[in-house]
């Protein structure tokens, strides 16, 4: 049986999460068989930007994947999957001021023919770790109102709702019956 996601609302709400210290250490499960991971370089953006421009469905280019996560003052790691010589998934670790004491998860992409494999949850993990070894408490992150499965993985991975607006407030209230699949 599939799962039937709510449709994308034409509002899209950013919803922000926070992982606290207090959810535990992270435990980076092993890479499946034909997986590696390894840090991003500069021959790498344009396979980046083929990546996310699948992943998000809008306009990437090795120019705004060098300008907003490899040359980024902000971007401390961008992390990628590979499986047989291909790019999956990525995600970038960011220290933003704006967040003192927490890391910035930011930009996890998975394939859409990678996708179902919880590989987003993975890289999420990575960038957790990350900011553990550089001795920050919290990690966080935004995302849409409409992307149901990594609401959920990052549910299950300790991240909490918190609401900045009564915006962000009414969309988790809207969101939260299909995460539960409509149990009270």
């Amino acid at each position: 049986t599939s799962t039937r996601w709510p449709e994308r609302s034409p509002r899209v709400t950013q919803l922000f999460m926070r992982r606290p210290a207090a959810a535990g250490p992270v435990v980076l499960p092993p890479l499946p068989d034909r997986m590696t991971s390894r840090d991003a370089i500069a021959a790498d953006a344009d396979a980046i930007a083929v990546l996310l421009a699948d992943a998000f469905d809008e306009a990437w280019d090795g120019d705004r994947v060098r300008r907003d996560l490899l040359d980024a003052d902000d971007v401390v790691r961008t992390h990628l999957l590979v499986e047989d010589g291909t790019l999956i998934g990525t995600a970038s670790e960011r220290i933003m001021p704006e967040h003192p004491g927490a890391g910035y998860v930011h930009w996890v992409g998975v394939s859409t023919a990678a996708r179902g494999r919880r590989l987003g949850a993975l890289l999420t993990q990575r960038c957790v770790q990350g900011f553990i070894e550089r001795g920050l408490d919290d990690a966080v992150l935004e995302t849409d109102d409409f992307r149901v499965p990594a609401v959920l993985s990052y549910l299950r991975l300790g991240f909490v709702p918190e609401y900045r607006s009564d915006a962000e407030r009414d969309a988790w209230s809207v969101l939260f019956p299909s995460l539960v699949g409509g149990r009270p």
